[in-house]
């Protein structure tokens, strides 16, 4: 089989294919022994029909039989020959196809860029010392013992105080009119906490306990929800139950029974080293993404548009999906100012990912069985009663080359970490 290859821009290819006489003869014979076996004519044993016959009640079919099978085998085992890697499918142009003689076609593939790498070693960055401040060790041993509070009922008293920990059913309006989410039933509130809108909390503070009562909150103007930002809700209110939070003393015994520690100062130290390995591991994401960055920066290539195209959609799908959730009734942009909004991200994501994947080529980096299965396993573990599903899901090619790539891309950008240029700052003053 001749093949020649056009370059057309750094992602696109135009190659020219001719089948030989031979080959295509092959293949039509083989398509009239499949046809010949299932075709039903009167006077012929399944098998022993002629093929000028086949020809004359089937001959649209085979022709169109042959023609997609010679273009497809042809045109794979010569993408293959020419280490191409197509990432969209490809444009035909087809000419006669005839039993006799050879059969020419081009098809026009768009194929991933080839990415010449400059240093991608030793690339420098800052970190800053990870130090866990007394304020913020001290604020990770009230969470902890937050948790594990006790609600105790309050005695001697009906009217809410601040402080208190209760139980409210609530409904609210607007103009008179109900709104999504604006209704529960025994819904938590510890009053004062600032976990709800601070004129809801007042207004819960005097409520008597079984009576009800209306609290008017104005939402924020910046809230997402265009139909209540800026608007006064009118909440009618019952208080079904008032609790006291008890907390549990800080103390050796709260070390053994809540941090697995035998003393409240080894408590502490757990928590000081957790608290430095959260922000190391935060860290380390920051210094990836910049490292990432700056490699960007330096290798400057063309991307593929079905890339860039498949991308988008994928972005557009997500950004309607958080529309729906936040803001459901507020105007759709159209289609195409979305994908021109995020155009400019799809691009960066696909360079991104085509950078990674050429670094991780270049250094052998793959990622096993083994490791695939183990992070299927992790993530089945973590989904609870849908453990079957994810195993299901992960059992699909599509699924674990997904995954696949997706530790590829991790395990790269480690590499890049460990053999980047790290300098150790000092925390600004201010913190």
């Amino acid at each position: 089989m001749k093949c020649e290859v056009e370059v057309l821009t750094p992602t696109q290819r135009k190659l020219r294919l001719e089948v030989p006489a031979d080959r295509v003869g092959k293949a039509f014979a083989r398509i009239y022994r499949q046809v010949g076996r299932q075709a039903k004519v009167h006077g012929f044993r399944a098998g022993k029909i002629p093929q000028h016959i086949l020809r004359g009640l089937y001959g649209t079919e085979i022709q169109a039989q042959a023609l997609s099978e010679l273009v497809e085998e042809s045109l794979a085992g010569a993408v293959k020959e020419q280490g191409l890697e197509p990432v969209s499918e490809p444009r035909l142009e087809t000419g006669e196809l005839d039993e006799g003689l050879p059969f020419a076609f081009t098809a026009v593939i768009e194929v991933k860029p080839d990415i010449e790498l400059k240093k991608y070693h030793a690339v420098p960055v800052e970190r800053v010392r990870a130090d866990v401040e007394d304020e913020d060790l001290e604020r990770a041993l009230k969470e902890l013992q937050d948790r594990n509070a006790q609600l105790e009922p309050v005695e001697g008293r009906d009217r809410v105080e601040d402080g208190d920990y209760v139980f409210i059913d609530f409904s609210g309006s607007v103009d008179g009119e109900a709104f999504p989410g604006g209704t529960a039933e025994s819904y938590p509130v510890e009053v004062g906490a600032g976990k709800a809108l601070p004129e809801f909390e007042r207004g819960l503070v005097g409520m008597e306990r079984g009576a009800p009562g209306t609290i008017a909150v104005e939402f924020p103007a910046e809230m997402g929800d265009e139909r209540l930002a800026g608007k006064t809700a009118d909440f009618e209110v019952t208080v079904k139950e008032i609790r006291n939070k008890v907390l549990p003393a800080l103390d050796d015994e709260f070390a053994r029974d809540y941090g697995e520690c035998e003393t409240l100062e080894e408590l502490r130290e757990k928590l000081r080293s957790e608290l430095r390995s959260e922000i190391e591991a935060f860290q380390d994401r920051q210094l990836k993404d910049r490292i990432v960055e700056r490699l960007m920066e330096e290798h400057d290539f063309e991307v593929s548009p079905s890339m860039v195209d498949r991308e988008l959609s994928y972005l557009a799908r997500r950004a309607a999906s958080q529309r729906e959730m936040s803001a459901p009734d507020a105007p759709e942009p159209t289609t195409d100012e979305l994908r021109e909004e995020l155009r400019p991200e799809a691009e960066r994501r696909v360079k991104m990912m085509l950078l990674i994947e050429r670094i991780a080529a270049a250094e052998g980096i793959t990622a096993s069985e083994e490791e695939v299965n183990g992070r299927v396993e992790a993530v089945a573990r973590a989904s609870g009663d849908q453990a079957a599903a994810v195993r299901r899901q992960y059992g699909q090619d599509w699924a674990r080359a997904t995954l696949r790539s997706q530790l590829v891309s991790e395990k790269t950008l480690d590499f890049l970490l460990r053999e980047a240029e790290v300098t150790v700052v000092e925390p600004p003053e201010n913190g």
